[in-house]
């Protein structure tokens, strides 16, 4: 009897493309090369620990990366808010805003949008940067239209204000 080559499965998952899809998606998040690689790696173990029948659908994937960053946020927010009250208070300076430069505004803008709640820069990310329309944004969030269409016209206003007030 001929040897037969095992075949390979038609719907053999591509993981070079969802990896970078989701490395790119980290990167937005965390805003650093290290951790998008260790956000992106985290998820992909997650999937396939806990469902790897569904690890190479892309919006699962996605979805399960952006709640994996949501409780790193959380814990960060608390160990930071642990220590900020503990820090002293320092003496704010201010910006003179006609002297701002383009690159002054932009990274200023950067900053506001990191400073956002978790639940409103992964909306910001995902409406904005991941280009999904509302109903896909709400599905990936686990929440209803109205509260991405809410939390997006939040982050809005804090970036706004925060572009106002001097710092």
């Amino acid at each position: 009897m001929p040897k037969t080559e095992p075949e390979e499965s038609p719907a053999a998952p591509d993981w070079s493309v969802l990896r970078e899809r989701l490395w790119r998606v980290a990167m937005v998040l965390t805003r650093s090369r290290d951790d998008a690689d260790d956000l992106t790696q985290q998820t992909l173990m997650t999937l396939l620990r806990r469902r790897a029948d569904r690890a190479d659908h892309a919006g699962y994937a996605r979805q399960t990366m952006l709640r994996l960053w949501l409780d790193q946020q959380r814990s960060f927010r608390r160990r930071l808010r642990r220590a900020a009250r503990r820090a002293a208070t320092a003496k704010p300076w201010h910006v003179d805003r006609d002297r701002m430069s383009v690159r002054d505004q932009y990274e200023r803008m950067q900053l506001a949008i990191e400073a956002l709640p978790p639940r409103q820069h992964a909306t910001v990310v995902l409406r904005l940067i991941e280009e999904l329309d509302y109903e896909d944004v709400a599905a990936t969030l686990g929440c209803s239209v109205q509260t991405v269409r809410a939390n997006l016209h939040l982050a809005r206003q804090r970036v706004r204000q925060s572009a106002r007030e001097p710092q």
